[in-house]
């Protein structure tokens, strides 16, 4: 039995838009890793900067000395990482941790905590609130500044996935309504044709991957199921 070669066209258009989704390319690694230091004492924050550099990393180091620069900066760009003095003139850590989570750009950036001198209440109620990690500053040392910038690389590649993945699982649902409206466009125009058309229909399917090989699948449920999804492979 003849096919209508439009709708075998859009079901094969629609499923090569599928598999161009899921070929996204994963994410590159930054041509430089972007680190933001908020402390009002310049000496240590250019130690910190001092460190970094030797860290033989690409790192590139911002410096804000008060909570509005602070606010300014993190409103211009996104960082890799951001270290956070707790003691802070206008303000202490926590309350700049809580800006940084109410903006746009880093609201999942990693965070350290950094203080002057090693406090145990501080570094619980750093962690609670979200931060990789807790150091004090005489701890900042090159070995130390390079192992806190990889695990907040790794920490955002693994943020970066799961939007991907909660990307790509929008993109699936999209593409599978589309193709149940190109089906049942198909199956209106087939409803007063022979009895052999939902035959047809279901080799058809089976021919595009849509559906697994055999006669135990009920195609339908394609249309009339929301929790059903299709099978896309290659060829």
């Amino acid at each position: 039995m003849d096919i209508d070669k439009t709708a075998i066209h859009a079901t094969s258009a629609a499923r090569a838009t599928a598999l161009r989704a899921f070929a996204t390319p994963p994410e590159p690694e930054p041509a430089s890793i972007d680190v933001l230091v908020l402390d009002d004492s310049q000496f240590d924050a250019m130690c910190i900067l001092r460190e970094c550099r030797r860290t033989e990393l690409p790192v590139r180091v911002t410096i804000a000395t008060n909570m509005d620069h602070f606010r300014e900066l993190l409103s211009k760009q996104r960082y890799h990482l951001v270290f956070i003095d707790y003691m802070l003139p206008d303000g202490d850590g926590l309350a700049a941790q809580q800006i940084l989570r109410d903006g746009e750009k880093n609201g999942h950036s990693p965070v350290v905590m950094i203080s002057g001198e090693a406090r145990h209440d501080v570094a619980v109620r750093a962690m609670k609130g979200g931060c990789i990690d807790y150091k004090s500053k005489t701890d900042l040392t090159k070995d130390a500044l390079k192992s806190l910038i990889l695990r907040a690389l790794e920490e955002g590649s693994k943020l970066a996935r799961s939007h991907l993945d909660q990307s790509m699982a929008l993109q699936k649902q999209d593409i599978v309504a589309a193709i149940r409206d190109v089906l049942r466009e198909e199956m209106s125009s087939l409803a007063m044709t022979p009895f052999g058309a939902p035959e047809a229909m279901r080799r058809m399917l089976q021919s595009y991957g849509l559906i697994p090989e055999g006669d135990g699948y009920d195609w339908s449920q394609v249309l009339d199921d929301p929790a059903a999804n299709f099978v896309f492979r290659t060829h």
